[in-house]
């Protein structure tokens, strides 16, 4: 029995690549921002409710918009 994907799935991995992409940049250095990162979208992988799932992503996007580390 093949297994149902989320349909939110794409768009949990496409803000996870855009925050990747943007840690490039970060002060500390990208070897300090990717495991911090992971280990925050590691604490919200056991989610089931699309809700709490949209707010994790609206959450992802607050993150993205408020960095400007070369500010």
């Amino acid at each position: 029995m093949a297994v149902a994907t989320n349909p939110l799935r794409h768009d949990v991995i496409r803000i996870y690549k855009e925050l990747l992409y943007l840690g490039r940049d970060y002060p500390l250095g990208y070897d300090y921002f990717r495991p911090r990162l992971h280990k925050a979208f590691m604490a919200k992988a056991g989610l089931q409710d699309e809700e709490e799932i949209r707010k994790g992503i609206e959450q992802a996007a607050y993150v993205k918009k408020g960095k400007c580390w070369s500010c």
